[in-house]
């Protein structure tokens, strides 16, 4: 029996279990097996806690310190460019939360604050503060953001009631307690300050589910709960502006907030997250077949990110796994898994078959402007039944 991180009430079975070793947002593996409970009263989803979580994030979480320009693709362009996650987080926070002129903005979580930097190359009279539960960041922040405006470990007693707008871009999937860390934020807003959100919407990006360090996988229904149990009027949920991700702007409220409760659409969500964990118990299944098939064949996986991570984890014992392959140009060249990262347009003709490991929502559209990928006699392996 486990208590649902949203509303407490009592979840009573593991909705999905996998043996350890478990995958991190990070991409790397620790010794924990996966375990996700599903919560039926709110929809709200959740993983179980890691060992030594402040350790965790404070010396081997590290999110885009491998180099000064280092980014994440979050889509490609028509023309074929890549589309940076930074750029589109600082678009989306100056556009959805109407900063007045002079605004005190808090980065909560704020890893290199790029995102931040970026809203203030566009606004210069906004006042960047940052914080983080790890130094490692600190180097990043040099140079644009006073050294008094900038916090680690624990949040400054004077910047209670400071701010006019708090941004915190997927942080809250990885808190042991949401509804306090909404809290936190909730009493460093100034009256009528405003907190921009963001989170994986498991719903459109399903492996999300099974990603160790992401204790949390709102519903909709349960970021409303967790949203008005910590004092915020929400103004909107967003899931169009960053595709597979939750974009929510909610108002300090000086009142307590009214939470209306819709059953059927708590059912709904419940339903949605058990399918997904349903699908993750064929895809294993389905990848531990196809590892077993293409035994001793040579091998690509097409994606580095955590897709192509997880099938890794599944198929290097058996296939002569060579290479991943990746469109962004920034990990081109570099090593995962001791393994080269190459565009797809360099796959050697001697590969036997290729497993695609990219959002199974989006994954056949995504190949099918591969061209290197469709020659004959070239195997494909999905994990999407």
């Amino acid at each position: 029996m486990t208590t649902c991180r949203v509303c407490a009430s009592p979840i009573g079975e593991v909705a999905y279990e996998a043996s350890a070793p478990a995958l991190t947002s990070m991409m790397a593996f620790i010794d924990i097996p996966t375990l996700v409970f599903v919560c039926d009263d709110c929809g709200h989803a959740q993983c179980a806690d890691l060992p030594d979580i402040e350790t965790f994030y404070d010396t081997t979480y590290r999110i885009s310190l491998e180099s000064d320009d280092h980014d994440q693709i979050f889509a490609v362009a028509a023309d074929g460019s890549p589309i940076y996650r930074t750029d589109h987080q600082a678009a989306i926070g100056l556009r959805l939360m109407d900063l007045p002129q002079g605004a005190a903005i808090l980065d909560y979580g704020a890893g290199k604050a790029t995102t931040l930097r970026k809203m203030c190359a566009a606004r210069p009279d906004l006042k960047p503060h940052v914080f983080d539960v790890s130094r490692d960041y600190m180097p990043a922040w040099t140079g644009w953001v006073t050294p008094e405006n900038q916090s680690t470990y624990s949040v400054p007693e004077a910047w209670s009631g400071r701010f006019q707008a708090i941004i915190s871009h997927f942080v809250i999937e990885h808190v042991a307690e949401p509804v306090a860390f909404l809290q936190t934020l909730h009493a460093l807003l100034a009256p009528g300050g405003r907190v921009l959100l963001s989170m994986p919407d498991v719903a459109a990006n399903p492996g999300d589910m099974t990603v160790a360090d992401h204790l949390n996988h709102f519903s909709t229904v349960s970021l409303k709960r967790a949203l008005a149990l910590s004092g915020f009027a929400l103004e909107t949920i967003d899931s169009t502006a960053f595709p597979g991700a939750f974009i929510a702007v909610a108002m300090r409220s000086e009142a307590p907030v009214v939470i209306a409760q819709d059953r059927r659409e708590a059912t709904a969500a419940a339903a949605k997250a058990k399918e997904i964990c349903a699908f993750w118990k064929q895809a294993t299944k389905k990848l531990d077949g196809a590892a077993r098939q293409f035994s001793g064949k040579r091998a690509a996986v097409y994606g580095s990110g955590f897709y192509g991570s997880w099938i890794c984890s599944r198929i290097e014992a058996n296939v002569d796994f060579r290479v991943f392959l990746d469109q962004n140009p920034k990990l081109q060249g570099s090593k995962h898994f001791n393994r080269p990262v190459l565009s797809p347009a360099k796959l050697d003709e001697d590969v036997d078959v290729v497993f695609v490991g990219l959002n199974p929502l989006k994954a056949r559209a995504a190949i099918a402007g591969q061209a290197a990928l469709h020659r004959p006699g070239l195997e494909l392996v999905w994990i999407e039944g």
